[in-house]
C-alpha cells in the first residue's frame, strides 16, 4: 500500500518533476523581477512546504466547510434531543402524579359511599 503523499501525487500530478524541467536551464532574473520579489523563501520553508493544486485545495476547503456545518447541525440536534428528553421526563413524572391523584380520589369516593 502506498503512502498518502504518493497517492495524492499520483492523483493530482504534483510532487512529480518532469524530466524536461530538469533539463531546462534557469533563466536569469531581470532587475525588475529582483525589485518586485523582495521575499526569498528559506530552504527550510521549501522543504516543509508542499505545493497543492488549486482543485485539490478547493476540495479540501469544501470538505472542511461541510464538516463545520455538520458539526453545527449535530450540536443543534443534541440540544433538541436533550430538551425533548427533559420534557419527556417531566411529562412522565406529571402523568405519574396525576394517576396517583386519580387513585387517591377514587379511594376517597369509595370510602364516602360505603
Amino acid at each position: 500500500m502506498s503512502s498518502y503523499e504518493d497517492r495524492m501525487a499520483e492523483k493530482y500530478n504534483f510532487l512529480k518533476k518532469d524530466e524536461s524541467e530538469n533539463n531546462v536551464q534557469k533563466e536569469e532574473v531581470s532587475s525588475e523581477d529582483k525589485i518586485t520579489n523582495d521575499v526569498v523563501p528559506d530552504e527550510n520553508q521549501e522543504k516543509d512546504s508542499l505545493l497543492v493544486p488549486l482543485d485539490a485545495w478547493n476540495t479540501v476547503l469544501n470538505q472542511l466547510g461541510n464538516l463545520h456545518e455538520s458539526s453545527q447541525l449535530m450540536a443543534e440536534a443534541r440540544e433538541r434531543a436533550a430538551k425533548a428528553e427533559a420534557e419527556a421526563d417531566f411529562l412522565r413524572e406529571k402523568l405519574k402524579n396525576t394517576r396517583q391523584q386519580l387513585d387517591d380520589a377514587q379511594k376517597k369516593k369509595r370510602f364516602f359511599f360505603f
